[in-house]
């Protein structure tokens, strides 16, 4: 394990304050959807910090995303009742003419192959529930980070409509598109109006009083309007590398994304970004290790793992055996507890994370007088690809139940983030990649 100086070292080593000042500095260029002017200025912030640690610092242009952008969103019931609704475009949804799209509605439930078999849905807009916390049994497939999305468009769907999973008129957008975006809109309701969908569409309470039944199956027409730009654009990866002493061929590595999905994104993902510079710079100060360690920024996570893929593709994938180890941080910045991932889905595919890393956390937690625990959860993050190519991953997150409600809305800014709750998960990170360079 661990020897007392190195474990002090890096314990004395980690501050609070500097990480605060770096979730201020991302959180100030968003939103920050990859491949968009906020990306790259997040992405050249991460860089110039690497380098002013005295790290040898690459940076990765990855094509094969557009730079997504939206000024409007409108959700309005136009029969049986009119009624405007509280809308927000999904991150890479289409756009729509200037005075929107009005098609019927049609429920699809969690949008699963079972689901939509026997349902007519073109040329209607498809309602589904949200994602389920903390379950490997959403519907995901290869095309999209989740939902059959594709099969849904060759199906001749006008649009999606989801809502969030969580009550008290909040605006939450789950993620719908792959990092081309959509050619057709995508819009998220509060949980509130897509209940009150579900129920016009199944339950005649729903109705107002005054509204006279004419026929027994109502249909339900909504027009929606969407104001969105999508060009073909680039992200970033940045990648910052402190070579090993005896082993520099092998690598383990740190891996935070650096963009977001909607508003200020500071638990998602600015904390961790802040969290990964920290360790970089304290590794920077300590004595030589025996594996070259790698921290690495990547984009377009939101849009299923985008960035950390193309890693994987260029340099874990011609490089088999070298990657001894990769640790995935990803909404780390508040919450009630403090978690590993042991398994959950990642472009279609059920993945497991490493069980030897997962045991390691567990001994640095008890070391340390932290407590952590093991959870499924529904969908991957950035340690989706590294696991699909076989290298031993591990993801700490926090922010995954429902007593965390700002996940993907406009409240995750700075006032929400856990400063000093920061400093533990870089104590765990650190101490983690530490052992890892050295066993």
């Amino acid at each position: 394990m661990i020897p007392n100086a190195i474990e002090y070292a890096i314990r004395k080593s980690i501050h609070s304050t500097a990480m605060a000042r770096h979730v201020q500095a991302i959180i100030a260029h968003s939103p920050r959807f990859a491949g968009t002017e906020n990306e790259w200025r997040t992405a050249q912030y991460v860089e110039q910090e690497f380098r002013a640690c005295g790290l040898v610092v690459r940076v990765d242009q990855i094509s094969g995303v557009n730079a997504w952008n939206y000024t409007d969103t409108r959700a309005r019931i136009i029969s049986p009742a009119g009624r405007e609704l509280n809308a927000v475009a999904i991150l890479g949804s289409g756009s729509t003419p200037p005075d929107g799209i009005t098609a019927q509605v049609v429920y699809i439930g969690r949008g699963r192959a079972q689901d939509v078999a026997n349902l007519d849905v073109k040329d209607k807009f498809v309602l589904r529930d949200p994602p389920r916390a903390l379950t490997l049994d959403n519907s995901s497939d290869e095309t999209a980070p989740q939902g059959l999305t594709e099969t849904l468009i060759d199906m001749g769907v006008a649009g999606f409509i989801e809502y969030s999973r969580l009550k008290g008129n909040i605006l939450q957008t789950d993620l719908l598109s792959g990092p081309e975006g959509l050619p057709v809109p995508a819009v998220a309701l509060t949980y509130e109006d897509g209940q009150l969908l579900k129920e016009l569409l199944r339950e005649w309470y729903a109705l107002p009083d005054w509204f006279k039944r004419t026929q027994e199956n109502i249909p339900l027409v909504l027009n929606l309007v969407v104001d969105a730009t999508s060009k073909p654009s680039h992200g970033f990866n940045v990648i910052a590398s402190i070579k090993g002493s005896e082993y520099p061929e092998e690598k383990v590595v740190l891996v935070a994304h650096h963009d977001n999905a909607f508003g200020p994104g500071a638990c998602d993902n600015a904390t961790a970004v802040a969290v990964n510079l920290e360790c970089a710079r304290v590794f920077s100060t300590l004595p030589p290790y025996r594996r070259t360690v790698e921290f690495v920024s990547v984009t377009g996570e939101e849009y299923g793992e985008f960035g950390s893929n193309a890693y994987v593709e260029k340099y874990v994938k011609p490089n088999p055996g070298l990657y001894k180890g990769a640790l995935v941080l990803d909404i780390i910045g508040n919450g009630d507890h403090l978690y590993y991932i042991t398994e959950s889905i990642c472009l279609g595919k059920l993945v497991q994370n490493s069980p030897s890393i997962n045991r390691l956390l567990e001994t640095v937690c008890d070391s340390l007088g932290y407590v952590i625990e093991g959870t499924p959860l529904e969908y991957a993050s950035d340690d989706g690809p590294f696991i699909l190519a076989g290298v031993e991953t591990s993801y700490i997150a926090k922010l995954i139940s429902t007593s965390w409600p700002w996940l993907h809305t406009y409240m995750d800014d700075f006032k929400v983030v856990d400063i000093n709750g920061l400093k533990v998960v870089a104590e765990i990170s650190a101490l983690t990649i530490w052992n890892l360079a050295n066993q």
